[in-house]
């Protein structure tokens, strides 16, 4: 298994225009980059979606954890120091100091879709009844979603998610919390969500749903 920047390149995991998480120690949203350039243990990115608050400033020797996905395979990280940050071209530079982990398989195929969902963050709920906001849903999978939110939340908020998967005749409402928070290009807040204490049934709806556009998408691929 590599270890190293350099050994993560050798076997294919990362290379330039890859797209990589950034978590910085005392900030609960994380900022999305690109890699730019690789080196022994060094990382050049160019920040392409900073959290949604105020724009990303780092300092050199800043520590950030850099994260990326290997599909069909699983989360990577390693623990990193800032070489240097040039604020106008949001080019940040960066050192690997600890070994790339392989912390989370990724076993669940990830659904890219369209879908107009509703999402109400839970003490909202929980103190004036249900504030369902209109949002899109992204993809999903049977552990989780990505979603262009209207509703500005941060990473650890709890929210209730309703989606309506019509292909099953399923409509699934539950409670999800928010893992990340970040920023899209024309400025969207895009949060991931991780599915909270969901039964078993609904995990294989969620899953019947993603066979069947799955196929269905196929097979209008072959058509063509």
């Amino acid at each position: 298994m590599a270890i190293t920047v350099a050994g993560a390149v050798r076997h294919k995991k990362i290379y330039p225009g890859k797209q990589v998480r950034i978590s910085t120690a005392g900030r609960q949203e994380d900022s999305l980059g690109q890699i730019v350039d690789l080196g022994t243990d060094t990382v050049g990115l160019k920040i392409i979606a900073p959290t949604a608050s105020l724009p990303e400033v780092w300092q050199v020797q800043d520590q950030v954890t850099v994260s990326f996905v290997v599909p069909e395979d699983a989360i990577y990280s390693f623990a990193a120091h800032v070489v240097s940050f040039e604020d106008a071209a949001m080019s940040l530079q960066v050192k690997q100091v600890t070994p790339l982990e392989r912390r989370e398989q990724r076993s669940d195929y990830r659904l890219k879709t369209a879908k107009l969902i509703n999402v109400a963050v839970e003490k909202e709920v929980e103190k004036s009844g249900e504030k369902w906001q209109e949002a899109s849903l992204l993809d999903i999978s049977r552990g989780g979603a990505s979603i262009l939110s209207p509703v500005s939340v941060t990473a650890g908020t709890n929210v209730m998610v309703w989606i309506p998967l019509e292909e099953v005749d399923y409509v699934l409402e539950t409670e999800a919390k928010v893992r990340r928070a970040v920023e899209g290009e024309e400025g969207q807040l895009i949060i991931g969500v991780s599915f909270e204490n969901l039964p078993l049934a609904d995990q294989e709806k969620i899953l019947d749903y993603i066979l069947k556009v799955y196929t269905e998408n196929k097979d209008v691929e072959t058509a063509k």
